[in-house]
C-alpha cells in the first residue's frame, strides 16, 4: 500500500513537473519567417514577411521588414508584456499581457477605439510561432499567421 502510494505521488509530481513548460512564458527571441501558404492571410495581399524578436521581459522589440501589395516596408515596436500602455511608430495605444504561454497584444487608436487583438503562442518544440490576429474593424481580415524559426 505504501509504494502504491509512493509511486501515485511520483507519477503526479512528474506530471505536475511536464505541464509546468506549457504554463510558462516562451522567449520569442529569433528569426522567423511567415510560411505564406500555412497561414490563413485572409485576403491580405503580403508577399513576404520576416520578423525579427528580442525578448528580454518585460520589453518585447520586434523588427518586421517584407513585401505587400508590390511594397517594400520596415516596421520597429517595442512594446512591454507587463501590460502597461505604450505608444506604437503609428500614435497607437499598446499593451501586451501574459495569458499563461500565450502573449496577448491590443492595440487602440489616439481617442481609445480598439483597432485590434493579437495572440501570440509558440509551438512545444519552438520551432514555429502562431500569430492571430483580430481587427474589430469589418474592412480588415482576421489573419491567422505561422512564422518557422529561422
Amino acid at each position: 500500500m505504501r509504494l502504491a502510494r509512493t509511486l501515485f505521488l511520483f507519477s503526479a509530481a512528474v506530471l505536475a513537473a511536464t505541464a509546468l513548460p506549457a504554463q510558462s512564458k516562451p522567449d520569442f527571441s529569433g528569426t522567423w519567417k511567415l510560411n505564406i501558404e500555412k497561414s490563413d492571410l485572409g485576403g491580405a495581399p503580403i508577399e513576404s514577411l520576416k520578423v525579427v524578436i528580442e525578448q528580454k521581459d518585460p520589453q518585447f522589440k520586434y523588427t518586421a521588414t517584407g513585401s505587400a501589395g508590390g511594397q517594400n516596408f520596415e516596421e520597429t515596436e517595442t512594446i512591454t508584456t507587463d501590460g502597461k500602455p505604450g505608444q506604437d511608430s503609428h500614435g497607437n495605444t499598446s499593451t501586451a499581457h501574459w495569458d499563461g504561454a500565450t502573449l496577448v497584444g491590443e492595440v487602440s487608436a489616439p481617442d481609445g477605439t480598439l483597432l485590434f487583438t493579437s495572440r501570440l503562442t509558440m509551438s512545444a518544440d519552438g520551432k514555429t510561432c502562431t500569430r492571430d490576429y483580430a481587427p474589430t474593424s469589418d474592412d480588415q481580415p482576421k489573419r491567422h499567421e505561422i512564422y518557422e524559426k529561422q
